[in-house]
């Protein structure tokens, strides 16, 4: 039996963070990829819906999950939970780790969107991790979905992007991690 994934409706996204990590098997995870970040690691998850940023110290972990309202994600530990619309940026210090991170969902015209998803097709290539998700009819763009990332000597940024065809929109997060 196939797995067949559906991009939620833009609307629907949420930014949600843990100060904890957040079980593997709430997500529809489709590819995933370890990075080392000095003495800490970070675990990145693109999904059908979103992303999911895991990055642990010694001292703690914090998760950030960007993905359908409707996912099925715990309470417990949740330090931000925001719809994602328009631009916002949110910084937390805790666990000797700065999470910084701003997102901006911008819906353009289709034929915007059409050059910015060319765009995005040859971005993918050299992604440190992408996906690609068929759209929801034959004559839809397909779905989108890359995390880029730059390891620093303290930490980590990951600059996170995903397409909506049937909203002509595009999701673009950028999230650091950094050492205090």
């Amino acid at each position: 039996m196939t797995v067949g994934y559906a991009r939620p409706d833009v609307a629907d996204m949420v930014l949600r963070v843990f100060e904890r990590a957040v079980h593997p098997e709430l997500f529809d995870t489709i590819c995933e990829q370890s990075i080392a970040v000095g003495c800490n690691s970070a675990k990145l998850r693109l999904s059908g819906h979103g992303h999911i940023l895991e990055f642990r110290t010694r001292r703690g972990v914090i998760t950030e999950v960007a993905t359908s309202k409707h996912a099925p994600l715990p309470i417990n530990m949740r330090m931000i939970d925001r719809r994602l619309i328009g631009y916002r940026t949110h910084m937390i210090d805790t666990m000797g780790i700065r999470y910084h991170c701003s997102y901006q969902l911008e819906a353009v015209p289709l034929d915007v969107y059409l050059q910015l998803h060319r765009e995005m097709e040859c971005d993918a290539r050299t992604a440190t991790l992408a996906t690609v998700i068929p759209g929801s009819s034959p004559c839809s763009p397909d779905c989108i979905s890359m995390l880029k990332c730059d390891v620093l000597p303290e930490g980590l940024v990951v600059h996170a992007f995903h397409t909506f065809p049937d909203n002509a929109a595009v999701l673009r997060t950028q999230t650091l991690f950094e050492l205090l």
